[in-house]
């Protein structure tokens, strides 16, 4: 059986990862062997979203320090494979805390 915490995380990774509802409702009755409806899975989506909203509308402070990287990343496109690169913002507060500030896509141009 699974718990509630490791199918909200399955769930969550799947979503980002952009896995069919049905594909998501195939593996989720897979892995904790009970069935689950497309529209619980699509309850669980919209639930993300608002969780992904609210961090996205948080406050920030103060940050004493700013640090932008980025991760490149192999994705399949429309048949073709690309480069994705992934931009994060991180900041360490006034009172020295690491926060990731933002995260943001871009695909390679070449």
């Amino acid at each position: 059986m699974c718990s509630e915490r490791a199918l909200k995380i399955a769930l969550a990774e799947m979503y980002i990862r952009g896995v069919s509802t049905r594909k998501v409702k195939a593996i989720t009755e897979t892995l904790c062997g009970f069935e689950v409806s497309a529209a619980q899975v699509s309850r669980a989506t919209a639930q993300l979203d608002e969780v992904l909203q609210q961090w996205r509308d948080r406050e920030l402070g103060e940050i004493r320090y700013l640090f932008l990287d980025a991760r490149y990343e192999k994705v399949r496109e429309a048949g073709q494979v690309r480069d994705l690169a992934i931009l994060i913002a991180t900041g360490i507060s006034l009172m020295g805390e690491r926060q990731v500030l933002g995260v943001s896509v871009s695909l390679s141009k070449h």
